[in-house]
C-alpha cells in the first residue's frame, strides 16, 4: 500500500520542482542585461608602512658600504698630500682628508667661476665700445676715435675664435667695425686709439714662475681691459697652445692697431696711426658698442677650455665691479672672502690668481665639492665643465669606458699637482658630487690612471644590492 503512494508522490514533487525551476528562467530572460561591473581593487602584498616602500634608502648604507670598500682599495696609492671627497644630495659618501690644504691646479678656476657668478651676476654682460669728441659730418670723423676696453675677455676675430674644437661664444671686434660702417663713416682724420683704463697694466700675476710669462710657456696673453685675440698678434692657425703664439707688448695698441685695420677692410680712411692712451673726458659721442657674452658664457667658455687668460681677466673685472681699479690683488681678495661667505669655512682657501697656476694657491676637496652644490651656482657650473669623451679637456679623456658621457668636470694639472672635480652621473641614475686633489713633487707617473680609477667606481655606484630586490612585492588581485 504504502509502496504505491510513494510513486505519485515523487512525481508531484518533479511536476511542482519543474514548475518552479521554469519561473525563474521566465524571470531570468525578463532582467535587464548586467553591466560590467569595476574590478576589484588591486592589493599590495607590502604593508604601507613597510620599509620596502623606500628601496633606494634600504639600498643606499651596503652600496655606501661597497663604494668605501671598493675605493679604499687604491686610496693608499694616492700621494700622501691628496683629499677626495664624494658627495650625493648633500650628503658625504666618501672622504679622505677633506680639510687638507692643497694646491688645486685649474680646479682654481671653479672659485674664480663662483665669485664671479656672484659678483658681477649671471647675465652681466661687458661693453667694448667706440667713443669720439665729434659727431661724423659728411660722413667724416674729426680727430681720434677711441677704442674704449671694458674687460671683456672674449673680444676676438672670427679667423682666431674659430680655430677652437668646441663651439663657444666670443665677441666678435667684425661687428663693431660694421656699427661704424652703418653710421655713414668714411673717414677718420685723426687714429684709433686704445683706452685700457679699466683695469691696472699689469700684464702678468707678479708671483708667477717666470716660466709662465711671456717668451716662455705664454699660459696666458698679456693682460688688458681692452684684450682682442687673447693679447696675441700672431697664432697657428690650427693648434691652439698659447705656446707657440707671440703676445703683443701693448695690447691696448695692438686692438687699436687691429680694428683699425678691420676698418681700412671696410673702406675707411684713417689718416694716422693707431696707439694707445686714456680717453678724453668729453670723447662721449658714441659711434658703436659690443656685449659679450653673458658671465653664465664666459664661465662655460673658462671651464670647458681651462682658458688661462679669461680667468685672469674675470679676477681684474671683479676688482673694478667693487669701485676699485681692476687689478690682481685686489680680485684676489674679494674671490677669497666670497668663497669663505659661501662654504662658511674660513681659512680653508687662499688666493693668488684666477686660474690657478700660481703655486700659492691653497683649497680644500670640501670647499670645491661646497661649490659644486650650490645651487644658485650649479646649473651654469654644470654647464661649462667639459665631457668625458666629448669636450674641452676632457675630449680625448675615458674615451670607450663607463663614463664618457657620464663624467662633467675641471680637470687641473701642474708639475706637482693633478686634480679632477665636478660630477659624476652613474649607471643606476644617480649624481654624484666629487673633487680629488693629489700634490706630490714628483709626480707619479701613473696618477691619471688612478683619478681614473676612482672615477669608474664612483660611476658604478650603487653597485648593490639590486634595487629590484628592494622594491615593493609585486601586486596581487583578488577575484
Amino acid at each position: 500500500m504504502i509502496r504505491r503512494l510513494i510513486f505519485p508522490l515523487v512525481l508531484a514533487v518533479l511536476a511542482i520542482g519543474l514548475f518552479l525551476q521554469s519561473n525563474a528562467a521566465d524571470e531570468d530572460a525578463n532582467r535587464p542585461s548586467l553591466v560590467a561591473s569595476e574590478p576589484t581593487p588591486p592589493r599590495l602584498s607590502t604593508p604601507l608602512l613597510s620599509a620596502r616602500r623606500l628601496p633606494e634608502h634600504l639600498q643606499t648604507p651596503e652600496a655606501n658600504r661597497r663604494l668605501v670598500t671598493n675605493l679604499n682599495e687604491n686610496i693608499d696609492l694616492l700621494p700622501e698630500q691628496s683629499c677626495f671627497v664624494v658627495s650625493e644630495g648633500g650628503e658625504i659618501r666618501y672622504d679622505h682628508r677633506p680639510e687638507s690644504q692643497l694646491i688645486p691646479a685649474s680646479t682654481e678656476k671653479l672659485i674664480t667661476a663662483v665669485a664671479a657668478l656672484n659678483e658681477l651676476g649671471r647675465d652681466y654682460r661687458f661693453t667694448t665700445k667706440i667713443l669720439a669728441q665729434n659727431a661724423p659730418s659728411e660722413g667724416v670723423i674729426d680727430g681720434n676715435v677711441w677704442l674704449v676696453g671694458g674687460g671683456d675677455p672674449l673680444v676676438m676675430t672670427s679667423d682666431y675664435a674659430q680655430r677652437y674644437l668646441d663651439n663657444l661664444a666670443y665677441t666678435d671686434l667684425g661687428i663693431l667695425a660694421d656699427q661704424i660702417i652703418a653710421a655713414g663713416v668714411t673717414t677718420i682724420t685723426g687714429a684709433v686709439v686704445g683706452d685700457e683704463s679699466y683695469f691696472d697694466k699689469i700684464r702678468w700675476v707678479e708671483s708667477w714662475p717666470e716660466r709662465f710669462r711671456a717668451g716662455a710657456q705664454n699660459q696666458t696673453g698679456p693682460l688688458s681691459a681692452l684684450s682682442v685675440n687673447d693679447g696675441f698678434v700672431n697664432w697657428d692657425t690650427e693648434n691652439t697652445a698659447n705656446s707657440l703664439n707671440t703676445p703683443a707688448a701693448e695690447p691696448a695698441q695692438f686692438a687699436a692697431a687691429l680694428f683699425d685695420d678691420l676698418l681700412e677692410a671696410r673702406s675707411v680712411r684713417i689718416f694716422q696711426s693707431a696707439y694707445a692712451e686714456t680717453k678724453p673726458v668729453d670723447a662721449v659721442i658714441q659711434l658703436g658698442v659690443i656685449e659679450s657674452p653673458t658671465i653664465s658664457e664666459i664661465v662655460k667658455q673658462m671651464l670647458q677650455t681651462s682658458d688661462n687668460t679669461t680667468a685672469e681677466i674675470l679676477v681684474k673685472a671683479i676688482s673694478a665691479a667693487s669701485g676699485v681699479s681692476g687689478s690682481t690683488s685686489s680680485g684676489n681678495q674679494i674671490i677669497q672672502q666670497v668663497i669663505e661667505t659661501l662654504t662658511e669655512k674660513t681659512g680653508s682657501t687662499v688666493v693668488f690668481d684666477g686660474s690657478g697656476l700660481d703655486p700659492g694657491n691653497r683649497t680644500t676637496c670640501s670647499v670645491l665639492v661646497d661649490l659644486l652644490e650650490i645651487e644658485s651656482f650649479s646649473a651654469d657650473l654644470y654647464d661649462g665643465l667639459a665631457v668625458a669623451g666629448e669636450s674641452g679637456t676632457l675630449r680625448n679623456r675615458l674615451t670607450g669606458s663607463s663614463a664618457e658621457g657620464r663624467l662633467l668636470a675641471k680637470t687641473g694639472t701642474l708639475n706637482d699637482s693633478k686634480s679632477l672635480a665636478g660630477v659624476v652621473h652613474t649607471l643606476e641614475d644617480r649624481t654624484l658630487i666629487f673633487a680629488l686633489i693629489s700634490n706630490a713633487d714628483p709626480m707619479p707617473s701613473d696618477i691619471m690612471d688612478l683619478h681614473d680609477q676612482f672615477v669608474l667606481d664612483l660611476v658604478a655606484y650603487p653597485t648593490g644590492p639590486p634595487i629590484s630586490l628592494l622594491i615593493p612585492f609585486p601586486v596581487v588581485t583578488t577575484n
